[in-house]
């Protein structure tokens, strides 16, 4: 496969297990650590992070379709990873639900800003004649690293506490992230992959134009 398929199935990888030591022991973590926590709590959590990243994702994946250069998809990219990157930190110091709730709208918008723009390099530069292989290959080993994940967390959670899954996934998931920086760096090496400041003020003019504005 090609460089950058590589490089996006490893970070993918690598930030999907970071999640695997933390999402199955989350309910546990609300109801047992947080003051006012309650399997409510942990419902009304997921309600928030769906309905956010659901409303963005649209509009994020097509500001990003209409700039001029992928440079911009590799960006949400690496802010995306970024952000939920921060999350299972934010954990360590929550106590509320008002803070688990906070917590889970910076993570639908990571992920609204990291899903779609990770979906469309993919989707650009996957090699033809293995489509369904290289999806097939990132959905497989994903799963392979979820399973392995899952039971280190439970280890890891029984041995240490919830501020061990949590600062080991958030460390997991800031590694996955440096992926995403490598692979904006090889993006703004390739022909056409890099946007200068003066092509994007040059598009927005046009787009507003083109608006009527």
């Amino acid at each position: 496969m090609n460089k950058i398929i590589s490089i996006l199935i490893e970070g993918n990888i690598v930030i999907s297990a970071a999640w695997g030591f933390i999402n199955p022991f989350f309910a546990v973590f609300v109801t047992k650590q947080i003051q006012d926590g309650s399997l409510v709590v942990v419902g009304l959590a997921s309600t928030i992070y769906w309905l956010v990243k659901s409303t963005l994702q649209m509009p994020i994946a097509k500001f990003l379709d209409q700039l001029p250069s992928e440079d911009d998809d590799a960006f949400a990219l690496v802010l995306g990873s970024f952000l939920i990157s921060l999350v299972p930190f934010g954990f360590l110091i929550a106590s509320q639900a008002i803070h688990i709730y906070f917590l889970h709208l910076l993570l639908a918008l990571g992920d609204a800003l990291r899903v779609p723009s990770w979906n469309a390099i993919f989707t650009r530069h996957v090699d033809k004649g293995k489509e369904g292989t290289e999806w097939g290959l990132n959905s497989t080993i994903c799963g392979y690293f979820l399973a392995l994940a899952t039971l280190c967390g439970g280890w890891i959670a029984e041995k240490i506490g919830f501020q061990g899954i949590f600062i080991f996934g958030g460390v997991i998931s800031i590694l996955g992230s440096i992926f995403f920086v490598a692979l904006a760096n090889f993006i703004r090496q390739l022909p056409g992959g890099k946007k200068t400041f003066q092509e994007f003020v040059d598009y927005l003019r046009d787009g507003m134009l083109g608006r009527g504005f």
